[in-house]
């Protein structure tokens, strides 16, 4: 299966980690990554196998409540010692367990292998996939201290999470952040060479993006290629 993709877009590529992931859990061996022509394109095995098994899906909070649990898989990349705890992005009202909830219930019902193209309104989101960011900043107030839902993509966010749980991304919020296309591989080789490690043969492009104050929520900004 392929997926054009906007490599510029964080969310995108946070997402393709995550089915990235899904599909190493699913066969060690298989490859995933990204192929680039006219477009750039994302392929990996066929996704089938994970379609109800997210769709229908419970969330839950880990027994010492450090983590969630979400279809088999612990999550807990956001906290001190996660592999990604400087881009946890909310705050405020805000919680992993509310903003999980929100998106898994925004796409219930859909099918799985619409996850680039399926939208719906959700009230807690992780603000990685730039077309569903709504910017307060200009509205003059934080939409985390109001009661309103945001029309996004929930599966790219949901399989963002995935992905995070995996793939470390570089730098801060302070410095930004930044990740690299990876050719097909198996998950060890693509997970080095996202983070610009490992054989350069796997690593295609390098990508940089900043981050921006939502209230009290962090967004991420469309990313810009690095050239060296």
């Amino acid at each position: 299966m392929e997926w054009p993709i906007d490599p510029q877009n964080p969310g995108e590529i946070f997402a393709c980690a995550g089915i990235a992931r899904l599909m190493w859990i699913t066969n060690p061996e298989c490859k995933t990554g990204f192929v680039v022509g006219d477009q750039v394109r994302f392929v990996a095995p066929d996704i089938s196998v994970w379609i109800d098994r997210l769709a229908d899906a419970d969330l839950e909070e880990t027994v010492d409540g450090d983590g969630l649990l979400f279809a088999g898989l612990i999550l807990d990349w956001w906290r001190e010692w996660g592999l990604n705890s400087g881009l946890k992005t909310w705050a405020g009202r805000q919680t992993e367990f509310t903003v999980h909830d929100s998106l898994l219930k925004a796409a219930k019902g859909s099918k799985f292998s619409d996850w680039l193209t399926y939208t719906a309104p959700a009230d807690g989101r992780f603000n990685f996939d730039i077309p569903g960011t709504w910017n307060a900043l200009n509205l003059g107030w934080s939409v985390n201290e109001h009661s309103v839902k945001m029309r996004c993509r929930p599966w790219v966010e949901l399989l963002s999470s995935i992905g995070l749980q995996a793939f470390p991304v570089e730098r801060n919020k302070q410095q930004g952040f930044e990740y690299s296309l990876w050719k097909p591989a198996s998950l060890p080789t693509a997970i080095t060479a996202f983070c610009g490690y490992g054989p350069l043969v796997y690593s295609i492009k390098r990508y940089h993006t900043n981050t921006e104050e939502n209230g009290k929520n962090t967004i991420l900004r469309f990313a810009t290629q690095k050239f060296t």
